[in-house]
Parts: structure tokens; sequence; C-alpha cells
């Protein structure tokens, strides 16, 4: 009996335990690159798409979470046959006894699931105690706590199609490279990066706004997914760090102008649309020009840019684009004329590449992950899996099905690489 085992996580080593002696673990597998550059027990990990030709039995998803991995393998012609999430509830063990020794694998599994739901009930009260006041604070306008001004996901959209401004975005992934402890999922720490970002954080540029994720509030009409991940990012220590940077008198507008819908209820889907249908009153009747990440591949196979009058395409790396950043700003500056709007979805690198445009006279937003909202939102299920687009927040999408679009590749003017 050969298996491969997916996730190299803090359950593995107990799944391990519980394989019968005869069961030979051909490796592993795991979606996060950095780990996919190590042994586990004198044997590879290896990313997925490394699995094409592997003859096995079964592949044990060792994972707590499975359910994104297991349509992962689905989507990539794994037989449903051949996957078994170990924590799937009432797994039946017993049709595994080949696999498995049988008493043992179930009395991990129902104690991995105990302690998984007890920690989880312990923090979320954890969480909600530590955020609640700054949320009491927001809901009645009063006490003694200082929020950052943030308008409305509303009023930003009307903003931009009145007047017109350049939009640079804050969230998470830019207050990190700020503090200089990056995410390392589409940019290393840079503190040339970090600089710039502080700066722009605080400018008053006429034509340009800046947006912060709306998160240091009571998050109203978010979706209660969103509100504890963000109370578990956001802790008192956390808040300090991004309050030192932000100006506290400051008008900023709303970073949640790119996440219509999964940031909300999913179920919402009238808002959903008409959140969608606003936005596409910016770009209606258009010349666009996108500055986009290698295979992000803004609207392809979608009509969320179907009003605009045409479509044009800068491409750059999707991953550390600040490195070549001289390069992606005078190629827009060469190319671009100041009737486009230009739409960038490119990581913190958008962030000061609209702001330096829109200094240049140019109508620049930073649209984040606007695109592939729309695909979540058109597939109805929240964060998923999208085969022929980049992504850095869901198992997988780092790797892309190549695509053969015409219209594609011939709205591609100029092609930006990290240098060798």
């Amino acid at each position: 009996m050969k298996v491969i085992l997916f996730g190299v996580g803090k359950y593995l080593e107990g799944i391990e335990r519980v394989l019968r002696n005869d069961v030979e673990v051909l490796f592993y597998v795991d979606n996060n690159e950095v780990k996919q550059k190590e042994l586990r027990n004198g044997k590879r990990i290896y990313s997925l798409k490394e699995l094409s030709n592997t003859t096995f039995d079964y592949i044990i998803i060792s994972a707590y979470n499975y359910k994104l991995i297991e349509k992962q393998l689905l989507d990539n012609s794994i037989g449903k046959e051949k996957i078994i999430p170990f924590f799937k509830e009432n797994l039946p063990f017993e049709d595994y006894s080949e696999v498995f020794q049988t008493i043992r694998g179930l009395q991990y599994s129902l104690e991995c699931q105990l302690r998984y739901h007890v920690e989880r009930i312990d923090q979320r009260y954890k969480l909600l105690y530590d955020n609640m006041l700054y949320e009491l604070a927001d809901m009645s306008k009063r006490g003694n706590v200082v929020l950052p001004k943030v308008c409305t996901v509303e009023e930003t959209c009307e903003k931009l199609i009145k007047d017109k401004v350049s939009l640079s975005r804050y969230g998470d992934g830019e207050f990190q490279i700020i503090l200089g402890a990056a995410k390392d999922v589409y940019q290393d720490d840079d503190e040339k990066l970090g600089q710039r970002l502080k700066e722009i954080l605080v400018s008053n540029l006429d034509g340009h706004i800046v947006a912060l994720a709306d998160d240091y509030g009571c998050m109203e009409g978010r979706c209660e997914a969103n509100k504890n991940g963000t109370r578990k990012y956001m802790t008192k220590e956390k808040r300090m760090q991004h309050y030192q940077y932000i100006d506290m008198e400051k008008q900023y507008y709303n970073n949640y102008i790119s996440r219509p819908y999964v940031s909300y209820p999913h179920d919402e889907r009238e808002k959903a649309a008409k959140r969608f249908y606003d936005l596409q009153k910016i770009w209606q009747g258009q010349r666009l020009l996108f500055v986009e990440g290698d295979c992000t591949r803004m609207g392809v196979g979608n009509d969320l840019f179907s009003n605009a009058e045409s479509i044009e395409r800068i491409i750059a790396p999707n991953k550390n684009a600040f490195t070549v950043y001289d390069e992606i700003l005078s190629s827009v500056l060469e190319l671009a004329d100041k009737e486009q709007l230009i739409l960038i979805a490119l990581g913190p690198t958008a962030t000061v590449l609209a702001y330096d445009l829109a200094k240049e006279g140019y109508w620049a937003i930073d649209i984040g992950h606007l695109d592939l909202e729309y695909e979540w939102y058109l597939k109805g299920e929240g964060f998923s899996y999208i085969s022929n687009k980049y992504n850095n927040e869901v198992p997988g999408d780092t790797v892309v099905e190549d695509i053969h679009d015409e219209s594609y590749e011939t709205s591609i003017i100029k092609t930006v690489t990290l240098k060798s």
C-alpha cells in the first residue's frame, strides 16, 4: 500500500503514527513553497503539480481544514476514491483498514477534532474580548477611543466616479512591509518600498486619495468569518503599530472597495451585484490600461470590464515587482496617454505606482483583487480556486494553467520581467 501525505503541519506526525506498518509513504506534498525545499524523514516535499506521473493508492489530507485541498485535488483530476481527508467528520476508518490502524486512527481523529473546537472557542472569546471595546466605540460614537477616519465603500466609489481621482490602497500586506515583516507571498521586505509606503500613507496630493482597510471599528455589514479574521489580526499591539503611521486627522477612503463580495455575507447576492454594478460605472466607456502581474489576467473569461471601450495591458512580475519598479513606471509613462484610465493589480507596488502616476497627471486606481472577487462572486463559493488566474490567498492558486486567448494576448503591449 503506497500513500502520499498532503499537508506538512502539526497533525502530520500523529497521522503517521496510526498508519499500518506495511504502508509505504512515498513522499509529502504541501502548497507552501518554502516547505517544498525541505526534506522530511529523508523524503522530498513536493508541490501538487509534480504528482502527474506518480502511481499511488491513496493521498491522505493531513490538514484539519481539508475542503479547499480536496477541491484542489479534484480539480487536478485526482479521483475522489483516492482521496482520504483524515479529519472528515464521520470518516469510515473501517473502510480504510488496509491504510490505518482502525481504532487508533479513529481515536486520534476524534481527539484532534475535540481539541480544535475547544481551542477555537477559547480563541474566539479572547479575540471578541480584545476587540469589543473598539467595536462598541465605533457603533455608539462615544468612549475615549481614537479611530482613523475612514469613509464608506459607497462614498469611495462615488469619489472615484465623480472626481476621477487616483487611488492607493493599504491593507495588512502594505503595513507589514512598512513594519519590515513582509508576508513573503507577493513581495519580500524592501526598505525603499517601506519608506515610500510610509510617505504616501500621510500624503495630500491633489487628484489622489488613500484608502485604508476599515478594520479598526465595528466592521458593519461584513460577514462573521471576515470579522473574526480581522479580530485575530488586529491585536492591541498591531493596532498601535498601524496608528503610529496613520494620520488620525486625515480623511481616508475605504480599501474594501476592492472586496465587494468575499468580505460580506455570501448569501446577500443582490447587495454584492449592486456593489459590482456601481464599480463598473468607474470605467464605463473608458479606454483602459491594465498594469497587472503575470497570470493575473483581469477580465479574461468574465464580463467585469465589458463596458469599457478598450483594454491594453502592461505585464509585470507577480512577485517582487518593486524590484523592477523604475522600468514599470517608465513603461507606463512611455505607453499610456492621459485619456486612459489605468487599473493596477500588482500588490504593494500598485500603491506606489498609483501615487506616482497621479503626480504626473494620470488617472490611476490600485484595484487589487477585484477581478478575483468577481470570479468568486460568479461561482458563489467565497474563496475558491480559479485555475487560470494567479492568486495568493487560496491553496494551489499560485499554480496557474496556461491559456490561449487571442484577445488577451493581443492586448499586451509590454512585458516587464525580473532581471536574472
